[in-house]
């Protein structure tokens, strides 16, 4: 599942920020907010966009990266 890339992205960042104290914290944050499967239906779209940027995911695929977080089939109850 998508969400779990990510997990594993923000995983790698966490590690990678080590000894950068701002983008750690957001990282941190955005681990956080992973572990609720269904965050990107609760949230703002241009809140996801931020966080997908943050895990350096590439410009270009974001949006299509967010439809598929957003697809109804990846909704778990």
């Amino acid at each position: 599942m998508i969400i779990e890339n990510l997990k594993t992205l923000n995983s790698k960042l966490i590690k990678y920020y080590e000894n950068d104290e701002f983008n750690l914290k957001k990282q941190l944050l955005i681990q956080k907010l992973l572990k609720e499967p269904n965050c990107f239906f609760k949230m703002k779209i241009e809140t996801a966009y931020v966080i997908l940027k943050d895990l350096k995911i590439p410009n270009d695929s974001i949006k299509e990266t967010y439809m598929e977080l957003i697809d109804v089939k990846n909704y778990c109850e």
